[in-house]
């Protein structure tokens, strides 16, 4: 009788507060994502624009809905804006990443990144910085 009286309370007492649980999990977001300046990836030779980005992703701007959920990519250029309008072409990396989600709607496609190579670690590094480097104090 003990053991059930123990079980009906737990279940009252969870029944309770199940409704009230409000949880506050924050950003669980590994890397801080940046909108500005965007990046030009270089996927199979068609060159692609970021929406936002971090170290852990991308949110390209899909225009022609190619990329499918799940596909496995090797981009194999990267460029900041400023370089890309000057030069033309994306310096040379060695990224692999996945499509993880793909909004049609919106035109755009969520890359997660598997293996970032120096050379994009570099560029992405540089960029940031300079994006944290201009911000104004708060």
């Amino acid at each position: 009788m003990i053991l059930c009286k123990y079980y009906l309370y737990w279940d009252w007492r969870m029944g309770a507060d199940m409704g009230n649980i409000a949880f506050d999990v924050g950003e669980r977001r590994r890397y801080e994502r940046l909108e500005i300046p965007q990046l030009y990836i270089r996927v199979g030779g068609r060159v692609y624009t970021t929406a936002e980005w971090s170290f852990g992703g991308f949110l390209l701007e899909d225009e022609h809905g190619i990329m499918p959920t799940g596909a496995l990519v090797r981009i194999d250029g990267l460029a900041d804006e400023r370089t890309y309008k000057k030069v033309s072409q994306p310096s040379a990396v060695d990224i692999r990443a996945r499509v993880i989600r793909v909004m049609p709607e919106h035109r755009l496609a969520a890359l997660s990144c598997l293996k970032l190579d120096d050379a994009a670690y570099s560029i992405m590094n540089e960029v940031r910085a300079a994006v944290t480097f201009s911000q104004p104090a708060e």
